[in-house]
């Protein structure tokens, strides 16, 4: 199970790897031609919605982002944090996903009432992305580690795997997805907004887990559990 020094570790670390690939490519490189995640598909999920509290710091995003049309920042009433993905952007709806009710049977044996705590929020550069990240609580680690032992006994192994194909399980970072750019970099507006605020502590937040379905920035949700 992750630690906070490992934790804080992997987001020094990515700062870092992400300011020395800046360096290198003072523009934003490429255009993407897909997006990052099928826009109008469903993935099964867990987390929930954190908007409000963050309403000021997306703002600013937005204002930094110059009216870029490549800048895809969070929405206020779909900005979130995920407590653990299950699937990739693999549904319609709701009804065509099989084994639904085994899923939030052992969701809810691991996760019902359980609220997570993630203090300590601060940016983190992706070479595209912002992310705003922190620091869980013991219990959330527990109960998340706890949930995931036990998917990966499950015919949900096959699509955690596909989720998570190039990366541990779970996932180190704890965080909320707060802007893709579609190019290979960021421009420098971007660079600069983080660049300021990088030392920033955004605070914390206390969320009850969901059991959703949901696209990619959780505009079209469906609570499960």
């Amino acid at each position: 199970m992750h630690t906070r020094e490992m934790i804080h570790q992997a987001y020094e670390n990515t700062n870092s790897n992400t300011l020395r690939v800046w360096n290198a490519h003072p523009g934003t490189g490429a255009v993407r031609t897909d997006p990052f995640y099928p826009p109008d598909c469903l993935a099964i999920t867990s987390g929930n919605r954190a908007g409000p509290s963050m309403k000021e710091l997306l703002a600013d995003i937005v204002t930094a982002a110059q009216g870029d049309v490549l800048a895809d920042v969070a929405p206020t009433d779909g900005m979130h944090f995920t407590f653990f993905a299950v699937t990739q952007a693999l549904y319609d709806r709701p009804e065509n996903a099989e084994g639904l009710e085994e899923l939030i049977e052992m969701f809810n044996q691991h996760c019902r009432g359980h609220i997570m705590h993630i203090s300590d929020l601060r940016l983190i550069a992706l070479p595209d992305q912002l992310l705003l990240a922190g620091f869980p609580d013991e219990e959330s680690l527990r109960v998340r580690q706890a949930l995931v032992d036990h998917l990966l006994t499950t015919q949900w192994a096959g699509k955690i795997h596909e989720r998570f194909p190039n990366t541990e399980i779970p996932q180190m970072f704890w965080h909320s997805t707060l802007m893709r750019y579609s190019a290979q970099y960021l421009p420098s507006s971007l660079r600069e907004f983080f660049l300021h605020n990088q030392q920033h502590n955004f605070g914390s937040l206390s969320l009850p887990v969901k059991l959703v379905m949901t696209n990619y920035n959780w505009t079209d949700t469906f609570t499960l559990a």
